[in-house]
């Protein structure tokens, strides 16, 4: 008499583990993005627009002191980049020039 071996219920194939789990994953979902429609009152814009100019104002300091604070930095780092590629173009186009002179 020959016994078979009888797999255990609990042994399902990966493949279908897998796609059972991501068909649960996507249907658990939700979009997160909700679309909003907001109408402002004039009042209310008017408020809105007095808070953001107050803000603005108090930001425009700052910003501006960063921004002298880092243009010099930014204009050396930005001409030393354009000084080593023009320094390499040169050196490529010498490097050529035994090559044209041999022709």
């Amino acid at each position: 008499m020959r016994l078979t071996y009888l797999k255990p219920i609990y042994a399902v194939p990966s493949r279908l583990l897998l796609l059972l789990t991501i068909i649960c994953s996507l249907l658990a979902c939700e979009p997160t993005e909700t679309k909003v429609n907001i109408r402002l009152t004039m009042a209310e814009r008017s408020v809105l627009d007095t808070r953001i100019v107050a803000y603005m104002d108090s930001l425009r300091p700052i910003l501006k002191a960063n921004c002298v604070e880092e243009t010099p930095d930014r204009v050396a780092v930005a001409t030393d980049s354009i000084v080593q590629r023009r320094l390499e173009e040169e050196a490529r186009m010498r490097a050529r020039m035994p090559e044209l002179r041999g022709q």
